[in-house]
């Protein structure tokens, strides 16, 4: 059986010339950064939460902080921050914008830009008791835009914590571990990669970051069965429980039942297990659901239709 050569091979015992072989270049793999993915449809955005904003913003910084641990990725990370970082007052919707950039507008933006999102009266209201660091954003963007280092990290990572009303404890470990990333031992680089990637996937699965972050993984072998997958993927609502709303649920739940319904509340909306003592709190405005349920369909659609009449008022 005749022994099969390369084209070089042939070339080099025919002719006694070669054939020069290519050379592929540094960063090769490294795509075009893209344009917004996951905000370009007005379909993804009437799917979101100002909640939702919050956590995958934080997200995004994470990511980008994550990228700019490994020099290989670090490129991509220069890139990804000048694109977000081109506009630097997140002041108007950018179709051309990276995610990031379009989450920090929504977080910090007017009515108009509530408007755009699932509930507009709700996200309003969260709005009004968010304050954006957007000083300190900037700073850490162009940052890593410029291939310097920020020393205020930290600190930095910290305060967004807090005015995105983070709660998530996997995120405030993710956070925790990447602001000292090179002391970690390459378990604990693993797990905290890989509880990164369990919410890039469940929250960002179509953002223009979650490619880097799988590559990120997979060239440095960063992903680990052992982190348990603690991620809810339905949107997060916007539930607010401020004293007026409070002092309303008393119609629905009674008076003694106030304290108990906002803690029901907070920790529903974290996506945390609920304690009894706090669901009983909250069984009046259940068992007046399964009576209207019980009630027949008239009922029921003339609950939706009360719904989407709410909905409007608080537009």
């Amino acid at each position: 059986m005749a022994e099969k050569f390369t084209a070089t091979e042939w070339a080099t015992m025919e002719g006694g010339h070669s054939i020069d072989t290519p050379i592929e270049k540094p960063f090769a793999f490294i795509k075009d950064i893209h344009e917004a993915r996951l905000t370009r449809s007005e379909g993804n955005l009437k799917s979101l939460s100002y909640t939702d904003c919050c956590e995958r913003l934080y997200l995004s910084v994470l990511i980008l902080e994550a990228l700019n641990q490994y020099a290989f990725f670090r490129r991509t990370a220069n890139e990804y921050a000048k694109r977000t970082t081109g506009y630097d007052t997140f002041k108007a919707y950018r179709m051309s914008g990276t995610d990031l950039y379009n989450f920090a507008y929504f977080v910090n933006g007017d009515n108009d830009a509530m408007d755009k999102l699932k509930d507009p009266g709700a996200a309003k209201a969260m709005r009004q008791r968010t304050n954006l660091p957007i000083m300190q954003l900037n700073g850490w963007l162009k940052s890593i835009a410029s291939g310097g280092v920020y020393t205020q990290t930290s600190a930095f990572l910290i305060r967004l914590e807090g005015a995105l009303n983070i709660r998530n404890a996997d995120y405030k470990i993710v956070r925790r571990n990447l602001t000292r990333y090179k002391a970690l031992s390459t378990k604990d680089k693993q797990d905290t990669i890989t509880r990164l990637l369990i919410a890039a996937r469940a929250k960002l699965r179509t953002s223009d970051l979650v490619d880097d972050l799988s590559k990120l993984a997979a060239t440095n072998d960063l992903e680990t069965a052992r982190v348990k997958d603690n991620e809810p993927t339905v949107s997060v609502p916007d539930i607010t429980t401020n004293a007026r709303d409070l002092s309303l649920y008393r119609y629905v739940v009674g008076t003694n039942n106030l304290m108990r319904t906002k803690n029901f509340l907070n920790l529903a909306k974290q996506g945390k297990s609920v304690p009894g003592q706090f669901v009983q709190g909250y069984v009046p405005a259940i068992k007046m659901l399964d009576d209207i349920v019980k009630a027949g369909p008239a009922y029921i659609n003339l609950l939706r239709a009360l719904h989407q009449r709410a909905k409007m008022s608080r537009k």
